[in-house]
């Protein structure tokens, strides 16, 4: 895998997701949210297969699956915690001016199995994202030789296939994070932890929470202005201590890799450019069209959403 086949798996991914979405809306409205889940993972599976098959490279080695050492779980956790406050931070920015995505569906959700939504989304879904997008995507972007270059590059792709501002904010942040774990270990294991963890404790709390994040909404629809001040507030106050966080984050970072025995791993990847290296194109041209493509949605649905339309 190089950078111009990530581009190609991340165009024909959004292609993919936008053609799938539109169908299911149109001829099949009951299909619900975990049929709906599972042809959204499809759209990234497919592309990721064709395109890593085509390159004729050794798959495990191509996603970096490989275990760690039960100590690096329990670190892994610890670095979880320490990333969370800047993700809480991005997600009350952006509700001061888009809605949440999730949270928009709920009585969908509601209405659908509670194993089945777990399955779905809070593990098989962190699961085939980060193969696809700490695995193929990152390992084809890191070819370049420009790690950390490759790391936010992914989490930017990671953050607009999900096509809204809200999601787009706190999964670019989550896709840094993960992508730095990814690298530390070089594994793919401690970040499907992470993913599989957030995920799962948002589908817990929407079921067991519901009356309650019922009642809230009902609240803050009656104070749109009070709402938007209190978004800020959380966003800003937890912004400042995701500055603390983070710099624990990367300390843990640190003593992850050397646990992993990466000696010198965490240090690789903020390196900078020697005078006689040279960097391969992070940007191809499939990739500019696919950013294109799931940005204009992004703000299509922004500005439809701000419209009432």
């Amino acid at each position: 895998m190089n950078t111009k086949r990530a581009g190609w798996v991340f165009f024909w991914m959004t292609v993919a997701f936008l053609v799938v979405s539109l169908t299911i809306g149109l001829a099949f409205p009951k299909l619900g949210i975990a049929g709906s889940a599972l042809f959204s993972e499809l759209c990234l599976l497919v592309p990721a297969f064709i395109f890593v098959s085509k390159g004729k490279v050794n798959l495990a080695s191509q996603l970096h699956i490989k275990g760690v050492r039960l100590s690096t779980v329990l670190l892994v956790i610890v670095y979880h915690i320490c990333c969370y406050p800047a993700v809480i931070a991005m997600n009350a920015l952006t509700l001061a001016v888009s809605n949440n995505a999730a949270l928009d569906i709920t009585e969908q959700f509601l209405g659908e199995s509670k194993l089945a939504m777990w399955l779905f989304i809070g593990v098989i879904g962190p699961v085939v994202e980060e193969l696809i997008f700490r695995g193929v995507i990152l390992g084809g972007l890191r070819t370049t030789g420009r790690i950390f270059s490759a790391i936010v590059l992914s989490a930017l792709l990671f953050a607009l296939i999900h096509m809204n501002l809200n999601q787009f904010s706190y999964t670019f942040v989550m896709g840094i994070y993960w992508g730095l774990l990814a690298e530390a270990t070089g594994s793919l294991i401690p970040s499907m932890i992470c993913h599989v963890i957030i995920n799962s404790v948002s589908v817990i709390m929407t079921f067991v929470s519901y009356g309650s994040l019922d009642e809230l909404n009902a609240l803050l629809g009656d104070m749109p202005e009070e709402n938007v001040t209190v978004y800020i507030t959380t966003g800003i106050v937890f912004l400042v201590i995701s500055v603390f966080t983070t710099v624990l984050a990367m300390m843990m970072l640190k003593v992850i890799s050397l646990n992993e025995g990466r000696t010198g791993c965490f240090e690789n990847i903020f390196r900078k450019k020697m005078p006689a290296e040279k960097y391969g194109r992070l940007f191809s041209v499939p990739m500019a069209a696919g950013i294109m493509i799931s940005a204009a949605v992004m703000v299509l649905s922004l500005v439809l959403e701000r419209t009432g339309l």
